[in-house]
């Protein structure tokens, strides 16, 4: 089952995202090669040689402008050397060379293009890496101070500033946890965040959760209920990124539920040899028409529907994304009136060393 989802699930652009330049290299002249021997064999009649632009786009795209523009004219010298081997029948001598000149003018331009996309999107990354970052300097030091204030109050449940200081800190640790999101989604995507899979009892993941939005839940009126099947005890998992996983559908379900509503937090046995996680709410529930684009990045489906959304449209995406790093798989379920439940199924065997992903 592994294996499959693993295929499934593959992420070519990840991959390649982590591979080093000479593996790059290597691949976009295997590329060309192949390029030339196809265009070669099925002659002047078929033309293949558009396929020149993979290995210039990869040059361009995951290694530099210079190798963009090398593998451009490569494409240029090899697709006018098949033109002059394999078509005889040319009237003017002269036009092989003006074709090779268009099509290196027009490789060019692509390398162009795609490399300051690139370059312009890594500033876009780099900059909110920054900020991000910066926030989160002082967002620490907030939580410091608040969990200091709370052992001076005593017991914070008892007094109306204790219950304020438990407010805010529960605010700033999901503040927190936003900002983690956002520093890993990326890194996520690409396959290049270290996931540890360990023995991590599933009762210790629920507590965590529910805890973090106890506060919110009273604020809201929404009661969290949570029912571990009694054969299920422990989940092969990244503890911290369960434990995001299930605050940030918590978080999502808490702000659709209606007031009174009722959250049930369940973990039962699945298929395979897994243990399947499911978050089910009260609230007005998802179209069908939507369904398939709530884990989509920056995408907002209450806001679609009339609903109040709110937040940034990345919990969803981090959720998805840190299910398929540890191998498991994330759906959702609604009629589109009344309730949805997300689902998401992660490994119930334990590896026998702790730290291996």
């Amino acid at each position: 089952m592994v294996a499959r989802q693993k295929l499934r699930h593959f992420n070519l652009s990840g991959y390649l995202e982590t591979r080093s330049q000479q593996f790059l290299g290597v691949l976009a002249a295997l590329l060309i090669l192949v390029v030339i021997i196809l265009d070669w064999v099925t002659g002047p009649d078929i033309s293949t040689s558009i396929f020149f632009l993979l290995p210039i786009a990869l040059g361009a795209w995951y290694m530099t402008r210079r190798a963009g523009l090398v593998l451009a004219l490569i494409g240029a010298l090899a697709w006018l050397a098949i033109d002059l081997l394999t078509n005889s029948a040319l009237r003017l001598p002269l036009v092989p060379f003006w074709n090779a000149g268009v099509r290196l003018g027009f490789f060019i331009v692509v390398v162009i293009t795609l490399s300051s996309l690139r370059t312009s999107r890594q500033r876009q990354d780099d900059l909110l890496t920054f900020v991000v970052h910066d926030i989160r300097s002082p967002l620490g030091n907030m939580l410091t101070a608040l969990e200091l204030l709370e052992q001076s109050v005593g017991d914070p449940t008892e007094t109306i500033n204790g219950e304020l200081v438990l407010l805010a800190k529960s605010s700033g640790n999901r503040i927190l946890i936003l900002i983690n999101s956002l520093l890993d989604l990326d890194r996520l995507e690409s396959g290049r965040m270290p996931v540890t899979r360990q023995r991590v009892e599933v009762a210790d993941l629920f507590s965590t959760a529910v805890a973090q939005l106890q506060l919110t839940a009273q604020r809201n009126r929404v009661m969290i209920e949570t029912d571990i099947e009694p054969e299920v005890t422990a989940v092969a998992a990244d503890p911290e990124l369960t434990e995001r996983i299930l605050i940030n559908l918590l978080a999502n379900a808490i702000k659709f539920s209606p007031v009174d509503g009722v959250i049930r937090l369940t973990a039962v046995r699945g298929p395979e040899d897994t243990v399947r996680f499911a978050i089910a709410d009260q609230g007005p529930g998802i179209p069908a028409k939507w369904q398939s684009q709530v884990f989509a990045k920056y995408r907002q489906v209450g806001g679609q529907t009339g609903q109040v959304a709110g937040g940034s449209g990345l919990g969803l995406t981090f959720c998805k994304q840190a299910v398929l790093a540890q191998n498991g798989r994330i759906w959702l379920e609604s009629d589109g009136e009344a309730g949805t439940v997300m689902y998401f199924l992660l490994s119930a065997h334990v590896p026998m060393a702790t730290g291996t992903p």
